[in-house]
């Protein structure tokens, strides 16, 4: 028995060296590693064999990795000229090839095909393969519904979702940012891009709220309906008014008519300049950090 555990790595001979008999030790080993055939180690050799480049190796040290794997190769396939061996091996080195060709995602299917204890026949092989690849399409299918639907719905979620909704303001009683993050206490904290936003909001709302105070004044020409809210585009109108108005007092005509649209033009740009003052205090006391942005 000795002389078996002595022919044995150190590591196996570990695992064996308590058995009772020699004969026990044999029937052990054969039974844990006699039935497994060599067609995995066959097919990662052949494949290391056709991939095998020098890639900057001196060519000896080339030669003796080819010469290593030609000769485990041979030990695992000796010569033959028995027809009917030779046959096999034609056939497993066709499924060979064709397993080698796999996408990487194949590779716990070829390590199954590979290790049955006898290696299937070519057919078996491709019928598997196609079973495989029906499969996938379909569960790959499911996947990608799912992965829309997991989108969607994280976007709607993130839409809403205040950050940090456990921290609450003490000065605004606003949650998602404390006392000494609050934008009302420290507007120097506001990042820039949210300061060009809100500016552009106001100009935007300047216009909306300006269109609603005149749908009072409907009855006014036509000439005071087209006057815009904006400051200097009001002001250049008045301007290219005056200046029409000085040509055109030399005459007699419609002297009433345009003095009544001159003292409408003031009074409205007048209180054009009386909202954009509270709109200015609104938009200082409106809801600024309510933005999720903290």
């Amino acid at each position: 028995m000795s002389w078996l555990l002595n022919s044995m790595e150190r590591k196996l001979a570990e695992i064996f060296s308590y058995s009772e008999s020699s004969f026990k030790l044999w029937e052990t080993v054969k039974e844990m590693y006699g039935s497994q055939n060599n067609v995995a180690r066959v097919f990662q050799l052949k494949k290391n064999i056709s991939n095998i480049q020098q890639e900057g190796k001196p060519f000896v040290q080339l030669l003796g990795s080819m010469k290593s794997m030609w000769n485990e190769l041979e030990m695992y396939r000796p010569h033959t000229t028995e027809a009917s061996l030779l046959l096999k091996r034609s056939e497993e080195d066709k499924i060979f090839q064709l397993l080698s060709s796999l996408d990487s995602g194949y590779e716990d299917l070829r390590s199954h095909i590979l290790m049955n204890p006898e290696l299937p026949s070519f057919t078996s092989v491709c019928a598997t393969i196609q079973r495989e690849e029906v499969r996938r399409k379909v569960m790959n299918t499911g996947t990608k519904t799912s992965v829309t639907e997991a989108r969607a719905y994280l976007a709607n979620e993130r839409k809403y979702k205040v950050k940090n909704p456990h921290l609450k303001c003490q000065h605004c009683n606003y949650t998602g940012h404390v006392k000494e993050t609050c934008w009302i206490l420290h507007p120097e904290l506001k990042p820039e891009f949210m300061k060009e936003n809100k500016g552009s909001q106001r100009l935007n709302r300047a216009p909306h709220r300006a269109n609603n105070a005149t749908t009072s004044t409907s009855h006014r020409s036509d000439a005071l309906k087209s006057f815009t809210a904006n400051p200097a585009a009001l002001i250049n109108e008045f301007a290219v008014y005056l200046q029409s108005k000085k040509e055109r007092i030399k005459s007699d005509q419609t002297v009433g008519f345009e003095d009544g649209n001159s003292i409408a033009l003031l009074g409205k740009f007048a209180g054009f300049l009386t909202e954009t003052q509270h709109m200015a205090q609104d938009d200082m006391q409106g809801l600024p950090h309510q933005e999720d942005d903290w």
